[in-house]
């Protein structure tokens, strides 16, 4: 996509508005982003293939459109065959506008799961409501599965410097 801006030609590329192989300053970007906020939403509209949809969700995230994104991710969820990893993304997105207990209810379904991404997202959301034990029981699951993942590890950390208990009792 491109738009005329000020008589200056800018792209977009990956969720980034550039000029030339710059890229566009926050402030451009954003009126680009309005400028083109509906030919974006025709075109994501007329998505129908999850990988495309969600590609679309991390684009509308790139440009800090995070309801944007939210709506598509839902939108993939309903689509979805395999759903798990598309909760893991929704979840993602709820934790991003600050509602990590919408978070928690959309991998609620999924917390038997084996996929990392869900498990780490959903640590991640109990630790931003405090329960911090469940957290940790969460991290251990994803630790167990995928012993160096660097997500795990990091929430691992948050939730030792965050809880307001005794090292025991975490651990």
């Amino acid at each position: 996509m491109q738009i005329t801006f000020e008589e200056k030609e800018y792209y977009l590329k990956d969720g980034i508005w550039f000029f030339g192989y710059k890229k566009a300053s926050q402030p451009i970007q954003d009126k680009l982003n309005f400028q083109a906020k509906k030919d974006l939403q025709l075109w994501e509209e007329a998505l129908i293939d999850v990988p495309e949809i969600l590609q679309a969700s991390k684009l509308a995230e790139k440009r800090n459109d995070l309801l944007r994104a939210l709506v598509l991710a839902r939108k993939a969820y309903e689509v979805a065959d395999f759903k798990v990893s598309v909760a893991a993304r929704v979840s993602h997105l709820y934790r991003k506008l600050g509602e990590p207990e919408e978070a928690i209810k959309w991998t609620e379904e999924f917390a038997r799961t084996t996929h990392v991404p869900l498990l780490n997202t959903r640590a991640a959301a109990f630790a931003d409501i405090g329960e911090y034990l469940q957290a940790k029981k969460v991290v251990g699951k994803s630790l167990s599965i995928s012993p160096g993942n660097p997500e795990a590890f990091e929430l691992l950390n948050r939730v030792k410097s965050e809880y307001p208990g005794t090292y025991h009792d975490l651990f």
